[in-house]
C-alpha cells in the first residue's frame, strides 16, 4: 500500500501520526490526574486527613480536626471537579469572556451588574469565625492540590487555561449563583409586561397570575416596548446555563417512625435542576472531631448541603418564593445622574467594571480586543440592570433581590446544620438564612419529623411583585421580611408524614404573601397518595417503598385530562384507535407506554393550536413576539385543562358548534391530527408499537463542549429510552427538537433516602452522572444508567441496593 498510495503515506506521517501521539499524550496525562483510592494528605499546620474512596469514587474523609475535613473537601473537589469549579468561578465573577470571547459579554455584564462577588465580600465579613475558617480551609485544600502540579483536566489543555488560586469569595460567589437559580420569578415579572402588549387582561392573568394593576400605567407602557432584549437574555440564561426556569424545584418528604417497619424516621429528597455533566452534587462522608456528616455537597462549598449526621437528617425543596422585584426608576430631567426617591433626587452609586475579552478563534488571525468597561449604577433598591446588556433597555430598572442584601449569613446555616442534633438546633441553624428561600424537611433518630420554611421573603406594602413597580414610591418598596418564627412550619403533624414538592405550603389563612408561581400540585398529591395507601392499609413503610415512590412516573394531571381529550368524536380510524387507547390510561409516563407517547406529542400540538396560533403576527416587534410565543408554547398540563374546561376561558369556545374556528372540539381534533402525523413520521404507522422512550431522551450537557461539534459526543451523555413527564415524581422537563425528538434538560440531579433511628442509620443515594468530572475517569459517567433505571448505592458502604 505504501508504494501504491504515496500521498496517504505522507498524510499518515504528517497528520495521523502526530494526532495519535497527541491523543496518547492526552490519555496519559489525564490518567495521571486521577486520584488514588486511598491516600493520606498533610494539612498545613501538621494535621493529617485520610481519604478513602469506595468503588464508585465517593470519598470518606477522616481527620482529628473539623477544619481539616474542610481542607480535604477542597482537595477532593479539586481532584474530581476542577474544570467544573473553574467554570463556576468564572460564571459567578463575570469572567467567561476571558476564555470564550465577545459572545459572552452580555452574560459577564449582567453578572458584574448584579455584583455577586461584591455581595459575597459582604457575606464573608458577616460570618462567624468558625464559618470563615471552614471556607479558608476549603480554599487551602483546593490550592494544595494545585500546588502539587497534577495533570489538569483535558478542558484546561484544549482552552489553554491555567487555574488561579481558589479563594473564600469564589465559594461564596457560587452560593449566590445557587440562590439565583432558585430565585423564582424574574423572567415571569418582565415577561408579564411584554406579554401584556399582545394578550387580553384575562389571557394575561391565565399565564401570569397576580396583581395586574400597574401593567396599564404609563411606567409599565414605557417599559413594555424595550424589555424584550432583557427577557430574551434571561431565557438564554435558562436554556444555555440551566439558571432558573419553572422546572427548577425538588421533591422531599419525611415519614415519622410510627409508620415505619423498625421505628426509624424516613427522609427522601431529589433536587430538580438543569441536567449537566458532571452533576451539581458531590456525595461525601465527613468524619472529624465533632463533625459526622454525610450526603450531598455542592461543588465549590465545604459542607454537606442535604444529608444526615447520625442524629438528624435533612433535605430541601425550592419554596418558589417571590424574592425579586424589578423597580422602574425615574431620572431627573435636569440631571441623568440622579433618580427620584420619595420626592427627592438622589445620586446613583457608581462603579466601573472592566471585562477582559479573548480574541476570536483562531487567535493568531485576529486582533486582541480592548478591555470592555461598563459603568454600573445602583439605587437604594439595587443595581440598574436594564443597561447591563449591549442592546440597551430604554427604561431604567433596578433589581431588588434578597441575596444582594448586605450581611447575608446563609452560608452560616449550611455550616451549622451539620452540627445540629434535634429540632430546636435544626431550626436555630436557619434563623439567619437569606437565600434561596427553601422548604427544609427534618427527621431524627427519635422518629420525629418536621418542616420549616427558611429564607428572607419580603413584605410588600403595595403590590405582589408580579410586575415591575415604581421605584420612587416607598409604598412599593419592601417593609422588612417575614419573621423567622412566622415562616411556615410543622412538627410531628397528626398524619405522621410531610410532603414538599414546590407546591403551595400554606392555605389562605396564612397572613403573608409568598408567591403566585407555585408548581403543579400533581407531584405532591401523587407522593401523598402513595404514602397514604400504605398507612391506611396498616402496612409499615421501608426504604424500598421510598425508592419506589422516588422513581414513580405517573402524572395525575395527565390522568385528569384524559376524559376531556377522549370525549371528542374521531375523524377517522387512526384517531379512533388513538382515543380508545387513551381511555382508561392512568397517566403512567413509563418509557414503554404508547399512551404516554401519544399524550405528550398531543400536548405539544394542542398547546400550539390553543395558544400560539391565537397570536397574530407582529413583524415590527418580532423579538417581543418570539418571547410571547415561547411562553404560550410551554403551558402546564393543568393550564391546558383549564383552557378546555373553564367556562370563562377565552382560548376556545366550549359552546360553539364543532365547525367553528375556535371551538374546543375543533381545536382538539386538529391537534390530534397533527400529533398522529408526527408520531407516524417518527415511529411508523402501527400505534401498538409506539413507545414514549423511543421519542424521549435525556441530555447531560457539558460546558462548553456540548456546543462544539466533534467534542460533544466525547464529553456529553445522552440517555435514550427514558420515561417521566413534566409533573411526575420522576420528573423530566423536556423541549422538542424536530430532528432528535423530545430532549430532557431538567430533572432530578441526585437522589437520597435515609432511615435514621437509635439502632441504625441507613443512607442510600444515587448521583445523576458520576463522581468525577475527568472524562478519562471510570467514574465520569458510571452512575448515569443506574440513576436512569432507579438503582441506589449505600453511602459509605458501597454495593448496589
Amino acid at each position: 500500500m505504501n508504494n501504491k498510495f504515496p500521498i496517504l503515506k505522507r498524510f499518515a506521517i504528517a497528520i495521523v501520526l502526530p494526532l495519535l501521539l497527541l491523543l496518547a499524550w492526552v490519555f496519559a496525562s489525564a490518567s495521571r490526574g486521577l486520584p488514588p483510592q486511598r491516600q493520606v494528605v498533610q494539612v498545613p499546620g501538621g494535621g493529617l486527613v485520610n481519604i478513602e474512596r469506595d468503588e464508585h469514587g465517593v470519598p470518606k474523609l477522616t481527620a482529628d480536626k473539623d477544619e481539616d475535613i474542610y481542607f480535604a473537601m477542597g482537595y477532593v473537589h479539586a481532584q474530581d471537579r476542577l474544570w467544573q469549579m473553574e467554570m463556576q468561578r468564572r460564571f459567578a465573577a463575570g469572567r467567561l469572556s476571558e476564555i470564550f470571547g465577545k459572545t459572552l459579554l452580555d452574560h459577564d455584564s449582567w453578572i458584574r451588574t448584579l455584583g455577586l462577588r461584591r455581595s459575597a465580600e459582604s457575606a464573608y465579613a458577616s460570618l462567624s469565625a468558625q464559618a470563615q475558617r471552614s471556607l479558608t480551609a476549603y480554599a487551602a485544600g483546593v490550592n494544595a492540590w494545585l500546588c502539587e502540579e497534577h495533570a489538569l483536566p483535558f478542558e484546561f489543555t484544549l482552552l489553554a487555561v491555567r487555574p488561579e488560586p481558589w479563594t473564600e469569595l469564589d465559594s461564596l460567589s457560587w452560593s449566590k449563583v445557587f440562590a439565583l437559580n432558585l430565585a423564582g420569578n424574574s423572567n415571569q415579572e418582565l415577561g408579564k409586561v411584554v406579554a401584556a402588549r399582545y394578550l387580553s387582561a384575562q389571557q394575561l392573568h391565565f399565564f401570569f397570575p397576580g396583581n395586574d394593576d400597574l401593567i396599564a400605567t404609563d411606567e409599565g407602557q414605557i417599559a413594555s416596548g424595550s424589555l424584550a432584549s432583557l427577557v430574551t437574555f434571561l431565557e438564554t440564561l435558562r436554556r444555555d446555563w440551566q439558571i432558573g426556569g419553572r422546572e427548577v424545584g425538588s421533591n422531599a418528604w419525611v415519614i415519622a417512625g410510627r409508620h415505619t417497619l423498625d421505628g426509624s424516621a424516613l427522609l427522601a429528597n431529589d433536587p430538580h435542576l438543569g441536567l449537566q455533566l458532571p452533576s451539581t452534587w458531590y456525595p461525601v462522608v465527613q468524619h472529624g472531631k465533632n463533625l459526622r456528616a454525610q450526603g450531598m455537597s455542592l461543588v465549590g462549598l465545604p459542607p454537606v448541603i442535604f444529608g444526615q449526621n447520625g442524629k438528624i437528617a435533612w433535605g430541601g425543596t425550592s419554596m418558589m418564593a417571590d424574592v425579586q422585584d424589578f423597580m422602574v426608576e425615574r431620572l431627573d430631567p435636569a440631571d441623568a445622574n440622579r433618580y427620584l426617591a420619595d420626592g427627592a433626587w438622589m445620586p446613583f452609586e457608581r462603579r466601573t467594571e472592566t471585562i477582559e475579552v479573548a480574541r476570536d478563534f483562531p487567535s493568531l488571525l485576529h486582533q486582541a480586543f480592548k478591555p470592555v468597561r461598563i459603568e454600573v449604577r445602583e439605587t437604594r433598591n439595587g443595581p440598574i440592570v436594564s443597561s447591563s446588556l449591549a442592546q440597551k433597555v430604554d427604561q431604567p430598572m433596578s433589581l431588588r433581590w434578597t441575596a444582594l442584601q448586605r450581611g447575608d449569613r446563609s452560608y452560616e446555616s449550611w455550616y451549622a446544620v451539620s452540627y445540629s442534633n434535634n429540632w430546636a438546633t435544626f431550626r436555630a441553624s436557619f434563623r439567619n438564612f437569606v437565600a434561596p428561600a427553601l422548604n427544609m424537611l427534618y427527621a431524627d433518630r427519635d422518629g420525629n419529623i418536621g418542616y420549616v420554611g427558611v429564607g428572607a421573603i419580603p413584605i410588600r406594602l403595595k403590590g405582589d411583585g408580579s410586575a415591575p413597580v415604581p421605584g420612587w414610591d416607598r409604598q412599593y418598596g419592601w417593609q422588612g421580611q417575614i419573621p423567622p418564627d412566622a415562616m411556615p412550619s410543622l412538627y410531628n403533624p397528626p398524619e405522621g408524614y410531610i410532603v414538599s414538592a414546590n407546591n403551595r405550603p400554606v392555605d389562605d389563612s396564612y397572613p403573608y404573601f409568598i408567591s403566585n408561581n407555585w408548581a403543579s400540585s400533581a407531584r405532591a398529591e401523587r407522593i401523598r397518595d402513595l404514602i397514604t395507601q400504605s398507612v391506611s392499609a396498616g402496612r409499615k413503610l421501608t426504604l424500598a417503598d421510598m425508592r419506589t415512590i422516588q422513581i414513580d412516573e405517573r402524572s395525575l394531571s395527565a390522568r385528569h385530562l384524559v376524559p376531556v381529550l377522549t370525549a371528542i368524536k374521531p375523524n377517522n380510524e387512526a384517531e379512533s384507535k388513538a382515543l380508545v387507547s387513551l381511555k382508561g390510561w392512568q397517566g403512567d409516563m413509563v418509557a414503554s407506554s404508547s399512551q404516554a407517547a401519544l399524550f405528550n406529542v398531543w400536548m405539544r400540538h394542542l398547546s400550539e393550536v390553543l395558544f400560539s396560533d391565537a397570536l397574530n403576527e407582529d413583524w415590527i416587534h418580532r423579538e417581543q413576539q418570539q418571547f410571547v410565543r415561547t411562553v404560550l408554547s410551554q403551558p402546564t398540563i393543568e393550564q391546558i385543562e383549564r383552557a378546555l374546561t373553564d367556562t370563562t376561558s377565552t382560548w376556545c369556545n366550549r359552546r360553539a358548534v364543532e365547525s367553528a374556528d375556535r371551538s374546543c372540539e375543533r381545536l382538539l381534533r386538529e391537534s390530534l391530527g397533527r400529533a398522529l402525523a408526527e408520531l407516524t413520521r417518527r415511529l411508523g404507522n402501527d400505534q401498538a408499537h409506539w413507545r414514549w422512550g423511543d421519542l424521549h431522551q435525556v441530555l447531560y450537557a457539558h460546558q462548553p463542549f456540548s456546543g462544539v461539534r466533534g467534542l460533544s459526543k466525547l464529553f456529553e451523555r445522552r440517555i435514550q429510552n427514558v420515561g417521566g413527564g413534566p409533573d411526575s415524581i420522576n420528573v423530566t422537563g423536556f423541549s422538542v427538537d424536530e430532528t432528535e425528538g423530545y430532549i430532557g434538560h431538567f430533572g432530578a440531579t441526585s437522589r437520597q433516602i435515609i432511615a435514621i433511628g437509635h439502632h441504625r442509620v441507613a443512607h442510600q443515594y444515587m448521583n445523576s452522572t458520576g463522581q468525577s468530572g475527568n472524562w478519562m475517569s471510570p467514574h465520569y459517567d458510571d452512575m448515569v444508567k443506574s440513576f436512569t433505571v432507579g438503582d441506589y448505592y449505600s453511602l459509605n458502604a458501597g454495593g448496589l441496593k
